[in-house]
């Protein structure tokens, strides 16, 4: 791996107890909407790009190419049950297996993140080097995340379900936030949240081939 390489680590090893479903299997465009983000990230610069799953997860939300794409690297996490600094701590060893420089934490319930968005992330954090440089809504951090490699201790210590927000506004790392659409970083957990979210889609693809009509000579 390259010196200064940022890795992705893709939580895809969530409960969906909210959504009463595996919402990572819910349609989304021409595919899921868990394969949505981590298309995303493929497309992006981000290398490699690690898929945090359940133990025993059959993967059907998951298309064959996306699996087999020379970045992707599979990680079946028997602990992801204990809550979501669990997966990201199977996440973790696996970009520092990889030798990352730093890890952009991506989640598999967010199919707005687009691959221009990580990019842009990705360029203010080699530009600044933060301990951590994480997406903002309304002045609230969220994922997207990326980590320095400095506060993989610290990350690796956490437990339960809070994931790193715990080391947001601790005095000894220095953050970065970046302010961004409220859609980028909305993640979907109940159905009414997906059905807003198809309608956002629906929207934007709209306006798009209306964009088009109206250049065509």
């Amino acid at each position: 791996m390259n010196k200064g390489a940022i890795a992705a680590v893709y939580l895809a090893a969530g409960q969906s107890r909210r959504m009463g479903t595996d919402k990572r299997a819910l349609p989304w465009g021409d595919g899921t909407l868990g394969a949505a983000g981590l298309k995303a990230a493929l497309r992006s610069s981000l290398s490699p790009v690690i898929v945090v799953v359940p133990p025993n997860d059959a993967l059907a939300w998951l298309p064959d190419a996306l699996l087999r794409h020379d970045k992707c690297r599979l990680v079946r996490c028997a602990a992801c049950h204990r809550g979501q600094a669990h997966s990201l701590t199977c996440g973790l060893r696996a970009a520092m297996a990889e030798e990352a420089d730093a890890a952009a934490v991506l989640l598999a319930d967010q199919p707005f993140v687009t691959a221009e968005t990580i990019d842009a992330l990705a360029a203010l954090y080699r530009r600044h080097r933060p301990d951590y440089l994480a997406f903002s809504r309304s002045g609230t951090p969220m994922p997207p995340v990326i980590w320095g490699k400095r506060t993989f201790p610290s990350l690796l210590a956490l437990e339960g379900d809070a994931g790193g927000r715990q080391l947001f506004h601790h005095p000894h790392w220095r953050g970065l936030f970046c302010e961004g659409d409220k859609w980028i970083g909305m993640d979907i957990d109940t159905y009414s949240d997906y059905e807003r979210a198809v309608m956002e889609q629906k929207r934007k693809e709209e306006s798009f081939h209306g964009c088009w009509k109206k250049c065509d000579p």
